[in-house]
């Protein structure tokens, strides 16, 4: 199965940028999220693909993810942090000039 491509927020308050983007049937255990000043890349797989349904309708789906983002202002990639809940993940960081690097916040 190819990988979708999920919609996205992105937002800034408080100094921070957050990123938001619905992943169903995802776990923390198995979503990843790469972080650099000026990029975001998310990668999750799912363990139950639904291929095999007969559906009578199917407007979303289960299964792997993939999203690059590029960000609008720069951030830390060291103070990032990632949630998912509900199936939706929320990546923040605090905006910042300085911020270099690349880090890989744990899902939680």
């Amino acid at each position: 199965m190819e990988a979708a491509i999920p919609p996205a927020n992105v937002y800034e308050g408080n100094g921070q940028l957050s990123i938001a983007a619905p992943i169903p049937g995802a776990h923390p255990e198995h979503v990843e999220v790469v972080v650099t000043p000026t990029r975001i890349r998310v990668a999750a797989t799912c363990k139950y693909a639904q291929d095999a349904q007969h559906y009578h309708r199917h407007d979303w789906r289960v299964g792997a993810w993939e999203l690059g983002l590029d960000l609008p202002r720069p951030i830390d990639p060291g103070a990032a942090r990632a949630t998912l809940n509900l199936g939706v993940l929320v990546v923040m960081a605090p905006i910042s000039e300085t911020g270099s690097g690349e880090s890989r916040p744990p899902v939680t």
